[in-house]
């Protein structure tokens, strides 16, 4: 169980290699915020935040855009290699996330260690509840 000062959030991993590259792409719902993360594999990559807090729904409308991201990539050829993952997130980055306003963000407002802290949260999940597949990133 995730303590009173963290929330819980999900997400999932992606991965290319078509036509010679090796590419990942993460998507993290973090409350009302989809954070994507996306770049060659094993580096960390680049980070988008889609903010909807304000918008109706705000969780259900990122977890909506969580799945048309998705169904992009995998038309795309992506193929999942960290299924479907809860883990905790300080509440405090959800606040700061959130605060970059509706729309979608160049996450990189958000200090690195944050985000580094995020997506590592969301490996170590990965690899305790064995939702980390085949030709997962390191």
């Amino acid at each position: 169980m995730a303590p009173a000062t963290a929330m819980i959030a999900h997400g999932w991993e992606l991965h290319s290699t078509q036509d010679g590259s090796d590419k990942f792409y993460r998507v993290l719902v973090i409350d009302t915020v989809t954070l994507v993360n996306y770049g060659p594999r094993n580096t960390t990559g680049q980070f988008v935040a889609h903010c909807f807090a304000g918008v109706g729904d705000a969780v259900r409308t990122a977890q909506e855009k969580a799945r048309i991201l998705t169904n992009e990539k995998a038309a795309k050829g992506y193929r999942i290699t960290r299924d479907f993952t809860e883990f905790p997130v300080d509440r405090s980055y959800a606040v700061l996330l959130a605060a970059l306003g509706h729309g979608s963000h160049r996450a990189n407002r958000i200090p690195a260690r944050i985000r580094e802290t995020i997506v590592a949260r969301f490996r170590r999940a990965a690899a305790e509840q064995d939702t980390a597949r085949a030709g997962a990133s390191l």
